[in-house]
């Protein structure tokens, strides 16, 4: 049996090809390393690994190679189960933290013991004047999705607090217990699970929240250019098919049971897959590729709302 490391964190780390950013990552964690962290672990399923580890000496750093790609929330899974620590804090390996991230986070999840879970106020690291969210949440009790903040200027009357929280991006600081108690990441999500994990984390009676007393930096392009909001997917047509399927299957779930189900989510699905679908064919390398993947993870996404997928209680 794994002996826990209480009142400490291990951060787990998914990473596909992105080794310029990871880096920068551990770098900022490196640099900034608080008191509370025991270990890193990254979950590498890149096409060319390349070992890292030893070039961050002050990090307890664990680099798992994986034999085959498995995308983000079963490396996440991973990542947790190697851990032994009482709290996991996930970041997404295009982000960098500052010398309060931690800290903060650590403090806010300590203070309430029904918080499950807990992710930091997301910032462009670009222009960190700009909000990438202060948290996300539904707008009633339909499919239609609020990024709290996004892409405004910093708002202080929405700093240091707690925000309620439908979704965990970024980064996100969880009790071991929270994630045992509802099995860690659903796999079925291929890569968009944080979402299903604070639902899920709800229905078992813990609190989701964001805290706006803590930063993180997402490092990716701000809006400005033509195609900023689908870097992500221009650079990785394998991921697109999967984002797509995805939506689909988390609407399924919250309401799948309502009236005309099926021609809402494809009325509300066309608001962002037509913006990306243009962003792809005008800066995707893979043009076909991404095109195709779209496509497929779109047809399948149609099929999943058929399934008579598990409800979330």
């Amino acid at each position: 049996m794994t002996h826990l490391r209480h009142r400490a964190i291990t951060i787990v780390v998914p990473t596909h090809d992105r080794y310029a950013k990871l880096r920068a990552l551990l770098d900022s964690i490196q640099k900034n390393k608080a008191e509370e962290i025991d270990s890193v672990i990254v979950v590498d399923d890149s096409d060319n690994p390349v070992r890292i580890a030893s070039d961050f000496p002050e990090l307890e750093l664990r680099h798992i190679l994986l034999k085959e790609r498995v995308f983000i929330s079963r490396a996440k899974n991973i990542g947790w189960r190697n851990a032994a620590t009482d709290l996991v804090l996930f970041i997404d390996d295009d982000n960098v933290v500052d010398r309060n991230t931690i800290p903060a986070l650590y403090q806010a999840i300590m203070k309430m013991g029904d918080v499950g879970a807990v992710m930091p106020a997301v910032l462009y690291k670009d222009r960190p004047s700009l909000v990438w969210v202060y948290t996300p949440q539904f707008l009633g009790p339909g499919p239609k999705f609020r990024l709290i903040g996004r892409n405004l200027p910093r708002n202080s009357s929405l700093e240091g607090r707690f925000l309620a929280a439908d979704a965990l991006p970024n980064a996100c600081m969880v009790r071991r217990r929270a994630l045992q108690d509802v099995g860690g990441f659903d796999e079925r999500l291929i890569v968009n699970s944080s979402m299903l994990l604070a639902l899920k984390l709800k229905s078992k009676g813990w609190q989701v929240l964001s805290f706006t007393g803590s930063f993180i930096y997402h490092d990716v392009e701000p809006p400005g250019k033509v195609g900023w909001w689908a870097t992500h997917g221009a650079g990785d047509p394998k991921r697109v098919r999967f984002e797509i399927r995805d939506w689909f299957i988390i609407m399924r779930m919250i309401s799948g049971a309502k009236r005309l189900f099926v021609l809402r989510a494809v009325a509300e699905s066309l608001r962002f897959t037509i913006p990306n679908l243009l962003a792809y064919l005008l800066r995707g390398n893979s043009r076909r590729e991404l095109v195709l993947s779209l496509m497929k993870g779109y047809i399948e996404g149609l099929r999943a709302t058929r399934q008579p997928w598990v409800d979330l209680k």
